[in-house]
């Protein structure tokens, strides 16, 4: 018998329990339509995980990312900006700049983890962006997240 991955044993059983049932499966047939089913196995098959912090001292801003492909490839960056940012700047440098990996390497659905509360909150809206500058931040945030399909920031401590 050919070995399964775990992902492909996850798939056939799932098939295995709609085949057993096909009364039911046909009952259900005007809840479902094609786009339901290709959208429920492209989530499952195509998710980014960016995982990100951004830093700033007097010796600079930094941020790392460590960006998670579907097929479960580890990326990792480190950059330091060019230019003088604060502590959520950087955190907001690193958002946008996995943003930026993940569509550029044809990613359509991602989700990203910061410890940013603050950077997190805005993003969800859960907080406002007072300051100018957050404020034009979480505008490029907003515009750039129209690029992909499923999108979602955590906070994580």
């Amino acid at each position: 018998m050919p070995r399964t991955s775990v992902k492909g044993q996850v798939l056939a059983d799932l098939v295995a329990e709609f085949a057993e049932c096909p009364e039911e499966v046909n009952m259900n047939q005007d809840h479902m339509d094609e786009k339901s089913v290709g959208l429920i196995s492209a989530q499952g098959e195509s998710l980014w995980k960016v995982y990100m912090d951004g830093a700033a001292n007097q010796r600079g801003a930094r941020l790392g990312l460590v960006l998670i492909s579907p097929e479960e490839v580890i990326i990792e960056k480190s950059l330091r900006l060019g230019f003088s940012a604060t502590n959520n700047e950087s955190e907001y440098e690193a958002l946008i700049m996995g943003m930026s990996m993940v569509h550029k390497m044809g990613g359509k659905a991602v989700k990203l983890f910061s410890d940013s509360r603050l950077v997190v909150g805005q993003v969800t809206g859960e907080l406002e962006a007072r300051d100018p500058r957050m404020q034009g931040y979480l505008d490029r945030v907003r515009r750039m997240r129209t690029r992909f399909e499923s999108f979602d920031v955590l906070h994580i401590p």
